[in-house]
């Protein structure tokens, strides 16, 4: 049997999980893009010259311009109909939450997005201050702990759920349409 029954819609197997995965990296790789270029416009055409940031500064750059859009342009995706990511979409899959979709959706994306935070917080970190701080080493495992077990629990979990989905009280099911 290749899926499971749960809500009474089926699990997807993990291929249509790593094409949605695959669509939604290129989803957030052209918002990035567009962040590229409003901040190149930004710099040359308001600011006439590269301003020079602090690490603080980095790191609020790096949040509040690629992480927390992301996690919000998501979270309001996947918890409203018809309760799926760009990805989602386009491999006809679908979240699905036991309790209020907005708030289990952004604590999904939340959790989902959290070790890229991490990998900007070492990575920011290791340029400013070196690559062998306590700091960068401790966010840099974090980063990629989270990430494996996120992957490990789709791949091993016969509901494909990772730890987000699991706090949301969310699974991704085919769509029924």
């Amino acid at each position: 049997m290749d899926s499971i029954y749960i809500y009474g819609t089926q699990v997807p197997t993990l291929v249509p999980r790593l094409k949605s995965l695959l669509f939604d990296w290129f989803f957030i790789l052209m918002c990035l893009i567009i962040v590229f270029v409003l901040n190149t416009i930004f710099i040359l055409f308001i600011l006439g010259e590269m301003p020079q940031y602090t690490s603080v500064e980095s790191q609020l750059i790096a949040t509040f311009f690629s992480v927390v859009p992301i996690i919000i342009i998501f979270s309001v995706m996947e918890g409203s109909p018809p309760y799926a990511s760009f990805g989602k979409r386009r491999t006809r899959l679908m979240v699905v939450y036991r309790g209020n979709s907005l708030r289990g959706s952004l604590v999904r994306n939340t959790m989902k997005f959290l070790p890229w935070q991490f990998g900007h917080m070492s990575t920011i970190s290791g340029m400013y201050h070196g690559f062998d701080t306590a700091f960068y080493f401790f966010f840099y495992a974090l980063s990629m702990t989270l990430m494996i077990v996120y992957i490990l629990m789709v791949i091993i979990r016969k509901d494909h759920r990772h730890l987000g989905d699991i706090l949301a009280g969310s699974t991704v099911v085919k769509s029924r349409e």
